[in-house]
């Protein structure tokens, strides 16, 4: 994480108890920031999207009484396409105060920087994997009222060439598509383009993590 904002700093040290994806994972990035925190010291349970609701349950009942709480994702943010919503619900019910802290969002990067509709747009989280029903799925997103919105998505990395092939295949040429890969890492790259222009590009993926961002707006 890049964003490390004075007010962000001045919150971390006073968070005791985590929720988070990886206990490993968090520990070396709040060490890394040198900011005297005692490592060892804090809890962390780990919560997936796998973790069963009884055992988050428990635990959040245990900590109730605690000033402050953390919730942090592997990646991006947490409860945008990540299971840390079911925490932050708890929160609401117990009427205990949400604080956001800023931090990087590949759904909202890909947006941004896709040139398309940023104020009206859909994120459909997983398309469907049997090929008949992502390729009804598909084609309904540009009818009905949704048909001028910008629709975003991912994908497992390990089918994003697969889904490329499929998207270029499907589509109908006037329709943009935006690729955005490996976010906020060294090889990030961003490529709007419309089909038709797509399917004159030479291009593979890779197994790499990508949003898709999709419209059928012109200028």
């Amino acid at each position: 994480m890049h964003y490390h904002t004075p007010y962000l700093l001045e919150i971390l040290p006073t968070i005791p108890v985590w929720i988070a994806e990886n206990a490993r994972t968090l520990r070396r990035y709040l060490s890394s920031l040198k900011l005297g925190i005692n490592i060892e010291s804090l809890e962390i349970f780990e919560s997936n999207q796998h973790t069963p609701s009884s055992e988050l349950n428990a635990f959040l009942s245990k900590i109730e009484n605690e000033k402050c709480i953390g919730v942090a994702s592997e990646a991006g943010i947490p409860c945008i396409a990540d299971p840390g919503n079911r925490v932050v619900d708890w929160a609401h019910r117990k009427n205990i105060r949400v604080l956001p802290l800023l931090g990087p969002n590949s759904i909202s990067m890909a947006i941004e920087s896709s040139g398309m509709n940023g104020q009206q747009f859909i994120f459909h989280g997983y398309p469907p994997i049997q090929a008949a029903e992502q390729k009804k799925w598909l084609l309904d997103l540009f009818v009905g009222p949704w048909q001028n919105y910008t629709h975003s998505f991912i994908e497992t990395p390990y089918r994003s060439d697969k889904l490329f092939n499929f998207l270029t295949s499907t589509l109908h040429d006037y329709i943009r598509l935006c690729v955005a890969a490996n976010l906020h890492n060294p090889e990030e790259k961003v490529m709007t383009k419309t089909i038709a222009e797509w399917k004159k590009t030479k291009i593979t993926w890779g197994k790499v993590p990508v949003v898709w961002v999709l419209s059928r707006q012109t200028l």
